[in-house]
């Protein structure tokens, strides 16, 4: 569709799309301008588009302003490299949004990592859905796992286990101010795993495509 601009009387291009996951859910989601008329790049899982716009974390760390009139959005391939044992980990969640309540059925995680890859180190904000698919268990299993009397290596080990294993994060980038202070916020909005076979394919591409350009 259409849409005229109330501010200049602009018309540009509007499309929404439906999409869902496995738990059901939907939302709607709305794409202007060329998101709207231009059809990207799609693979199985949504995997291929993140390879696009990867960057590197010096990327991000070296650019303060990033995000600061708004977020930012890339894709980075990192490791976990830390992972601070005594932080808080997890917080009372509603099972249906995961929105943090006083009472609740279930826990839900919220933590911060340290990533690394070859250009540098940052800090990075895990929420529940991506890190349960990094630790492969809920906040609830990996509560009990420390709790338990004796067992506390389970839960390290659990920590150890999600240490240096590569991963493709969609992350965004924005400023928050912290004691009179903006500072950088970057957070997960999507982890996947690497996928190898799609990395080689677009290298592929790429180099079709320069020697075309030759």
């Amino acid at each position: 569709m259409r849409i005229r601009r109330k501010n200049n009387n602009e018309i540009v291009p509007k499309r929404d799309i439906t999409i869902a996951d496995k738990t059901k859910k939907s939302v709607v989601v709305s794409l202007w301008n060329d998101h709207a008329t231009n059809v990207g790049p799609s693979s199985k899982g949504g995997v291929r588009s993140m390879y696009y716009d990867r960057v590197s974390l010096s990327h991000v760390t070296s650019n303060p302003s990033l995000g600061e009139d708004k977020p930012s959005f890339f894709s980075i391939r990192a490791y976990i490299s830390f992972i601070k044992p005594e932080q808080t980990m997890w917080y009372q969640a509603c099972k249906t949004c995961n929105k943090k309540v006083t009472d609740a059925i279930e826990s839900g995680y919220i933590m911060v990592v340290k990533v690394s890859d070859d250009s540098g180190e940052a800090c990075l904000a895990l929420f529940n859905e991506q890190a349960e698919r990094i630790f492969g268990c809920s906040a609830d299993e990996l509560d009990k796992l420390k709790s338990q009397e004796g067992e506390e290596n389970r839960f390290q080990q659990k920590l150890k286990e999600a240490i240096w294993v590569p991963h493709l994060f969609r992350i965004s980038v924005a400023q928050h101010e912290y004691m009179n202070e903006k500072r950088q916020w970057i957070t997960a909005k999507a982890v996947v795993a690497v996928d190898f076979a799609a990395k080689s394919r677009l290298l592929l591409e790429e180099i079709s495509k320069m020697k075309t350009s030759q």
